[in-house]
Formats: structure tokens, C-alpha cells, sequence
């Protein structure tokens, strides 16, 4: 078993039904894999390089018109996805508004209760 090195407990953020999408170019990065304080994980079929960083939207999927919250993200990691075109990226939050980090911590904290319901 592997020891968790995060700083920040993540979150399975696939219930959550929410999708990333860059912020200048509008567009889609991809679906959001697990969120924390710290970083996201997404699956798309965007590449994007490791060093990189990208401003971001976070939007729901039922509603991809209105920005949730938005941060600025270093991507720490690229791999491909076992889709042809898909890759999974990690990266790690690099600047985050205060009104966006509220949002954030609400947004994770719903996470885990709902995920608590599940178990």
C-alpha cells in the first residue's frame, strides 16, 4: 500500500458532474477527475505540457455557460488515457481568489457528504 503524500485530502469529483475549461480560449480541457485544496486530476483529450499553466473555469455539466469558480493551475503531470486522444492530467493550484476559495471549500465539503451518503 501506498502512503498518501497529499497535503490536502481529495475528493472523487466524477459525482460532481463537472467540467474544466480554459479560461482565455474557452475551451474544453475535459472532465474533472478529483478536486482537493491543492489540485485536480482531469480526463480529456486536450494535451496540455507538464510546467504549463493554464486559468481555468471549473462549470457544471448541466449548465457549461456559467463559471462555478476559477483558479490558475500548474500542470504537474500528462498521461495518456486508455481512449485514443484522451490523456489524463494532473495539476497543482497555483492562485485562487478568496470569493473562488470559499467556493471551493463549499464545493468539496458537499463532495464529501455526498460521498459519505453512498458508504
Amino acid at each position: 500500500m501506498t502512503k498518501e503524500r497529499r497535503r490536502e485530502p481529495r475528493v472523487d469529483a466524477s459525482s460532481l458532474n463537472l467540467l474544466a475549461y480554459d479560461n482565455l480560449s474557452g475551451r474544453l480541457l475535459g472532465s474533472l477527475v478529483n478536486l482537493s485544496r491543492g489540485g485536480l486530476m482531469i480526463l480529456g483529450s486536450n494535451t496540455s505540457e507538464p510546467g504549463g499553466t493554464l486559468q481555468i473555469d471549473l462549470r457544471r455539466g448541466d449548465s457549461p455557460e456559467t463559471p462555478l469558480l476559477s483558479m490558475a493551475i500548474r500542470i504537474s503531470w500528462v498521461s495518456p488515457a486508455n481512449t485514443d486522444g484522451s490523456h489524463w492530467f494532473g495539476a497543482s493550484t497555483i492562485g485562487i481568489s478568496p470569493e473562488d476559495e470559499k467556493r471551493l471549500s463549499r464545493l468539496l465539503e458537499s463532495a464529501r457528504k455526498e460521498l459519505a451518503t453512498r458508504s
